[in-house]
């Protein structure tokens, strides 16, 4: 029997499309403890993640989010400035979307809400602020320096205004918050659940879906298709290596879930122009990342930019591939040692070459890399570890000695100096 002493957690989830962020949602959601939790999710719209809610026995509630204006215009080929008017028109139906999710929430009688990507943050967190619930910002992605910086400022002063508590999923997200508002920010890394996405499972079925032979060693990237996840490196570094590797193939996983198609078209024109299409699987999107896993023999990650504990190479850790990637932060925050992944300059094409063409012809440095990928997630990066992490961090913001500040509230504190550092 459940308890009916259960605290109420209402994720509010920028999106319904299943990216790294909303599978973040989805497990957490379903990890915690039910006997102290009771888990909300709500949507903007229907969509891969209240279904994946209802099938996992997780609650989930839709609240339609209005269609926003761009709020910079672009001058000339590289050039954006604000655009005011946009500012204005998205404020007012952000406020009226504000007073729908509080009803919402109030009604679900929610004793902690947990707001997931950047429109969620504020809307989430105002609608919190209302009702005078603590809301925990869970911030999954670097903020933007466009517009002279100006998304930084508003998110910094709003971090010091609306959240009790922050998690920041890599180091890089909390150095972009005020000083002051580190304090309150703790970085939990993303999880993974260890026991689903592990060595020796049977990739045969996608093999065979995707016409790869049992001979071929499979070179894998999964995520999203666009272009900071760096999908066109690993094509164009495959095509410098394929002819010395003529039973190797590439499996690309993906699709553009919130872009157009412009770069998707532009990795499969490059795939023609090698005239390695017969090599250069693309998978699409898949919802059996697990047995595609299975199927790889080693997994690329070319991420450019703010990718922080990205839950694709989390899970091909988990599974025990060896892993080739770019040298980003969030890659190195998930290293035990330097020597744990193969690592190239972000954008050097030869070097990452270089690095793939060393794990296809080493088997001893695949088995080494294998295994310490595996015992890396699986010592730091379990989905229970995450899960506990993050539930101190809801236990904490129930126990938070608050003070009113005008519009906001905030932590216990110096007030007027932590609004000071957060305006500047």
């Amino acid at each position: 029997m459940e308890s009916t002493n259960r605290r109420i957690v209402v994720f509010v989830e920028s999106a319904a499309e299943m990216g790294g962020v909303q599978f973040s949602t989805l497990y957490l959601a379903r990890t915690l403890d039910r006997s102290r939790w009771r888990s909300i999710v709500i949507c903007p719209k229907e969509g891969d993640l209240t279904e994946a809610c209802r099938e996992a026995g997780v609650e989930s509630r839709i609240v339609p989010r209005p269609r926003l204006r761009s709020t910079s215009l672009r001058v000339g080929a590289s050039l954006r400035v604000p655009n005011p008017f946009a500012w204005l028109w998205d404020s007012l139906l952000i406020l009226r979307n504000v007073g729908r999710l509080t009803a919402v929430i109030r009604d679900l009688s929610t004793d902690v809400v947990v707001t997931k990507g950047f429109p969620a943050h504020f809307v989430g967190g105002l609608a919190a602020r209302r009702l005078g619930i603590p809301c925990v910002w869970h911030v999954q992605d670097l903020i933007s320096e466009r517009t002279f910086g100006i998304y930084r400022r508003i998110f910094a002063f709003a971090a010091c205004r609306v959240p009790r508590r922050i998690v920041a999923d890599g180091a890089a997200i909390k150095m972009q918050l005020p000083s002051l508002v580190q304090s309150r920010t703790s970085v939990i890394h993303n999880g993974v659940d260890t026991a689903t996405f592990r060595p020796g499972l049977d990739g045969s079925r996608v093999r065979r879906e995707l016409g790869i032979s049992k001979k071929q060693i499979v070179i894998g990237h999964a995520g999203r298709i666009t272009p900071w996840k760096g999908q066109h490196y690993v094509i164009e570094a495959f095509a410098r290596i394929a002819a010395a590797y003529p039973d190797a193939c590439l499996v690309i996983v993906g699709a553009p879930v919130f872009d157009t198609d412009a770069y998707y078209r532009r990795l499969r024109a490059m795939a023609a122009d090698s005239g390695l299409q017969d090599r250069i699987k693309f998978a699409g999107y898949r919802h059996d990342l697990r047995d595609v896993l299975a199927a790889l023999d080693i997994f690329t990650f070319t991420s450019v930019e703010k990718d922080t504990s990205p839950l694709a190479l989390l899970s091909a850790m988990s599974s025990g591939l060896p892993i080739v990637a770019f040298d980003i932060a969030g890659v190195r925050e998930l290293m035990a040692s330097d020597d744990q992944f193969l690592l190239a300059p972000v954008g050097d094409v030869d070097r990452f070459g270089e690095a793939l063409s060393a794990v296809l012809t080493n088997q001893d440095l695949r088995a080494r890399l294998s295994r310490e990928s595996r015992q890396q997630a699986s010592s730091e990066f379990s989905l229970d570890k995450n899960t506990a992490r993050i539930e101190q961090v809801l236990c904490d913001s129930l126990d938070t000695i608050s003070v009113s500040c005008g519009t906001g509230v905030m932590a216990a504190g110096p007030v007027a100096s932590e609004l000071r550092d957060c305006a500047q």
